[in-house]
């Protein structure tokens, strides 16, 4: 995917557009013609496919230098929660922008009782396993399942709590955390 169609779908989700921008209005918004798009095979559902790889991406160099870092799972888990915010609010005005069904294939596994996407969620399943471990988090019957969950959670309220709020973003990051690691803590921890 060229970097100025992806800019252009950016600016377009950011203006609530994205989802009804024709193939040709997200050519024009890229300044280039719809048959070079065309040409280029950049099509609506490698639109999305960038979009996610991009965001995994991000995520993913936040997240993963926290698997290694010092502190037991909780304190790690902690952290994590905080650069979850951070890349929310780094593309608040991408993700209120775009549909449900884009966000749908952005994060969510497809079928009927989906989970998030391994490449989002991955880090913290890992994470609720280390904690089991060393006692600091609870045990879940369903790692991956409970990985939802608190992903949803945070990124969710967090970007409810920054844009229909208003919240500064360290309010919302520590309320956001506070709240689900309460849901994720071994008693005593």
């Amino acid at each position: 995917m060229s970097q100025e169609v992806l800019g252009a779908a950016r600016r377009l989700a950011g203006r609530g557009e994205l989802s009804r921008a024709s193939m040709a209005e997200i050519a024009r918004e890229a300044g280039i013609a719809r048959m070079t798009l065309y040409r280029r095979g950049e099509t609506r559902e490698a639109i999305v496919l960038a979009l996610r790889q991009e965001l995994a991406r991000e995520e993913r160099e936040r997240l993963l230098p926290l698997l290694a870092s010092a502190g037991n799972a909780r304190d790690r888990l902690e952290q994590m929660i905080g650069a979850i915010c951070q890349t929310t609010d780094d593309h608040a005005d991408l993700l209120t922008g775009l549909d449900s069904a884009t966000l749908d294939a952005i994060y969510h596994e497809e079928g009927d009782d989906a989970l998030t996407r391994p490449e989002f969620v991955a880090p913290i399943v890992r994470l609720l396993r280390d904690g089991e471990l060393d006692g600091s988090l609870r045990t879940f019957t369903d790692p991956e399942e409970a990985a939802t969950v608190l992903y949803t959670q945070v990124s969710y309220t967090y970007l409810h709590l920054r844009r229909e709020h208003r919240w500064p973003a360290e309010r919302a990051t520590r309320a956001v955390t506070e709240f689900a690691l309460r849901g994720a803590v071994r008693e005593g921890h």
